[in-house]
Parts: C-alpha cells; structure tokens; sequence
C-alpha cells in the first residue's frame, strides 16, 4: 500500500516514552555545537494525581483508546499554583489520542490517568523519573518535575472488527488467492463523524491495489479481515495498532500505536 494525505500527527510527541523522544546513541554533540549544560538537581516532589473534576463517563481500561486535552507546565514551588513556565497546550476541540496502558506514552501519564473517567479532569505532577528523566527534551530541561492538567475528552475499548457494509455475490475470497480491491484508509478517530479521522491512503478501482492474500503481503489486519469477502463487496476493518503498522507507525502518514480504518471493497479473484 502506498500512503498518500497527511494525517493530523499528535502533538503527544511531548508526551512519548522518554527513550523514542531522546534519540538514538552518542552525546548530542558535534565538533562545532557545545554540549548542552548540566541539568539541574531535580526537585524533592513526589508524585501526585489529584481530581479536579469527576467524570461520569466509563473508567479508563488498558490498552483502551483516549482522547485527550491538557496543559504541562515545569512545576515551579515559587510560582502560583506551582505552575512555572507553559511548555504545551492542547484544547478539548482538537485533542490528543493514545492508547492507554501500553508504554505510548510517559509513565506519569499513564499512571496519573489511572481511574480517571470519561469526562473527567486531574491535575498530575511527576518527578522526572515518570516524565522525560535526566536527559529532558527540546521543550522539557533535564530533571524536569512537571505539572499537567488533564481532560479525558473520550475513551473506549477498540478491538479488530470487520463489519459488511455490502455482501458480494461472485467468488469468494481465500488464502492464497490473488485479488484486486478498491479501498480507503483513515486513521482511527473517537471524535471524528463515522470515526473517520484524517485519510491517509486509498486505491480506485480504475486503478486497484493488487496482493496475494494471507502471505504477508500486507497487514496483519488486512489478511484477517479480508478472507471471506465476495466479488462486489464491501466491508469496515477496524485495526488496533498491532495488526497494523505497530509502534513504530508508518512516517509521515501513520503516527505510531495508530489505530486504522479501511473501507475496502472486493473488485476480484484469480
């Protein structure tokens, strides 16, 4: 499959497991670029996860899908409220989404977020061993305790499905065959009208995607989802993360732990 329109990519690039946002090996440094300066001692706070407001909605589940807005600031014991300077904020308009539970994310949030309910909102504050620890990031210093108020707009459990949209009446699709098929592909939204979040991939039938089925050739979600189909129908996958392109995602298109949804359609079977 080839990956075509850009989908919205999380500014939870903030929130990432510490090691995916640190890079790779060596020190930073060049020949021409100092190092950058030592980190500060890190501060004696210990973890806190407080409710601003209760939810009503269902209690977060692992491995559950979430929408989210907040606000991170560097926990400062001198400013009002401890909140120092802002360093990313995201609305309920336009929130986050992550999967809960999985590591996606840095270990306060998963672990503040612990309990909370759809609708809910709490105030997190994590010592830099459960944010982005000694090393910091492009926004958060080194030894970094930070502050977050977090909304939880939407959650739910989102398992692999595959669902008729239409039932085909030619030649029934198995492993081994080769098969041609129109479709198109969003990333998973909870928010978004039909669950259709932004396109990131498609094929007419005027010029289809062409694979044998159930040798690899394409996603897990794929191959298990497709068997079955008849000529002339049409069918909704629905793949978590880790029968599609994992936690790893698919650049620039597909950010990682995304969850996708393809409406597909059987053209034919050789």
């Amino acid at each position: 499959m080839t990956v075509s329109s850009q989908p919205r990519l999380a500014r939870a690039a903030i929130l990432l497991a510490a090691g995916a946002l640190a890079g790779c090996g060596g020190d930073g440094a060049s020949p021409t670029t100092p190092a950058p300066p030592e980190p500060a001692p890190p501060l004696d706070v210990p973890f806190e996860a407080t409710d601003i407001e209760e939810g009503e909605g269902p209690e977060v589940q692992d491995g559950w899908l979430l929408a989210i807005a907040y606000t991170g600031w560097l926990y400062d014991e001198a400013a009002p409220d401890h909140k120092g300077s802002e360093f990313i904020a995201v609305s309920e308009e336009d929130p986050d989404s992550f999967r809960f539970g999985v590591g996606q994310v840095i270990p306060g949030i998963d672990r503040g977020m612990a309990g909370m309910r759809v609708g809910g909102k709490r105030r997190i504050v994590m010592p830099p061993e459960l944010g982005f620890g000694a090393r910091g990031n492009d926004l958060v210093p080194g030894n970094a305790t930070l502050l977050f108020e977090v909304v939880l707009v939407a959650g739910a459990e989102v398992p692999f499905e595959f669902t008729d949209l239409q039932v085909g009446s030619g030649e029934e699709a198995a492993n081994g065959d080769s098969l041609a098929m129109a479709y198109q592909g969003w990333i998973y939204d909870l928010l978004a009208p039909d669950n259709k979040g932004d396109a990131f991939d498609s094929a007419t039938a005027e010029a289809p995607f062409d694979f044998t089925l159930g040798v690899g050739a394409v996603i897990v979600g794929w191959d298990l989802g497709i068997v079955g189909m008849r000529v002339g129908g049409r069918r909704r996958l629905v793949i978590p993360h880790e029968l599609a392109y994992g936690a790893a995602g698919r650049q620039p298109r597909i950010p990682p732990y995304a969850t996708l949804l393809f409406e597909v359609e059987l053209l034919a079977v050789e």
